[in-house]
C-alpha cells in the first residue's frame, strides 16, 4: 500500500520537470492529469515543461534526442521502443506511475546533487548574479522558491546574501539557481558589466563619428560653400517703380504755373 508524503516534508521536496513528446493527445492529457493527482504521494514534485526538462516522456515512436543533454527517458505505449529501458504500458495505472516517478526522480536528484556540488565549487558566496525576469509558475511550485525569487527581484544578489535573507540551506538555494540558469533567467554580474561596457563603447563610437563629421564641415573653405540664390526679380524692379512714381508726383506738384 502506498502512503502519502509527510506534510512536513512536502515543501522540501525537489522540484523536477517532465516533457511529453509523441503521445496521442488523449494519452498526453491523461498522463499529465495522473501526475497532478499523484503529487501528494510522489517523493518529488513534478511539473510539466514545454522545453527541455529533467525527464522526457515519449511515445512508442521515440523522438530523436538531438543535441540536448542526456536525461532519463520514460516510454509510454503498447511496446517498449527502448527495449529494456524505463517503460509504462497503456492503459496507465496510478500505482505503477507513482513507483516509476519515484525511481526516476531519485536518479535525477542524485545526478543533480553531483552537478550542484560542482556548481557550488564554482560559485563563491559573494559572486553576484541578477534575475532577468520573474520565473514561470513551473519553477515556483514550492513556497520557498517564491521567497527566493522575491529576494532576487530588482537588484543583484549573491549566494551568501540569498541564504542569509531567506534562512534556507545552500542546497535549496543552489537547486533554484541551477533551474534559473537552465531556463536562461539568470545573468552574472560580470555578464551585466560586459554588456553595459559594450553599450558604452558603441555610444562612444557614434559620438566620435558625429564629432568627426562636424569638424569636417566646419573646415570647408567659405568659397567652396554653395552661393546663395539670386534675389527675386521683383526686388530688383521695385526701386525703379518707386522712382517713377516719385517723379510723376513731383511733376504734378510742380506743374505749370
Amino acid at each position: 500500500m502506498t502512503t502519502a508524503a509527510h506534510p512536513a516534508l512536502k515543501s522540501q521536496r525537489a522540484l523536477l520537470s517532465f516533457s511529453v513528446e509523441g503521445l496521442p493527445p488523449r494519452e498526453e492529457l491523461l498522463f499529465k492529469s495522473l501526475v497532478r493527482l499523484l503529487d501528494h504521494r510522489t517523493h518529488q514534485h513534478w511539473a510539466w515543461r514545454a522545453g527541455p526538462a529533467d525527464l522526457r516522456v515519449v511515445g512508442e515512436k521515440l523522438p530523436p534526442v538531438g543535441d540536448a543533454p542526456a536525461v532519463p527517458v520514460l516510454a509510454v505505449g503498447q511496446t517498449d521502443p527502448q527495449r529494456g529501458g524505463h517503460f509504462l504500458a497503456l492503459p496507465l495505472h496510478a500505482d505503477a506511475l507513482e513507483q516509476t516517478l519515484n525511481r526516476l526522480g531519485a536518479m535525477v536528484v542524485h545526478a543533480r546533487g553531483l552537478g550542484l556540488a560542482a556548481a557550488e565549487a564554482d560559485l563563491a558566496e559573494d559572486d553576484e548574479f541578477r534575475l532577468l525576469r520573474w520565473p514561470p509558475a513551473a519553477l515556483l511550485e514550492a513556497p520557498h522558491r517564491i521567497r527566493l525569487a522575491t529576494l532576487m527581484t530588482g537588484r543583484p544578489t549573491s549566494l551568501g546574501v540569498l541564504r542569509q535573507r531567506s534562512g534556507l540551506g545552500v542546497q535549496e538555494c543552489l537547486d533554484f539557481i541551477a533551474d534559473l540558469r537552465r531556463s536562461g533567467l539568470l545573468e552574472s554580474a560580470q555578464e551585466t558589466a560586459q554588456a553595459a561596457q559594450a553599450v558604452r563603447a558603441a555610444q562612444d563610437t557614434q559620438a566620435a563619428a558625429a564629432t568627426a563629421n562636424s569638424a569636417f564641415f566646419d573646415s570647408v573653405a567659405p568659397d567652396s560653400r554653395p552661393a546663395l540664390p539670386y534675389p527675386p526679380v521683383r526686388d530688383a524692379v521695385q526701386p525703379g517703380l518707386l522712382a517713377r512714381i516719385r517723379s510723376r508726383l513731383s511733376l504734378l506738384t510742380t506743374g505749370p504755373r
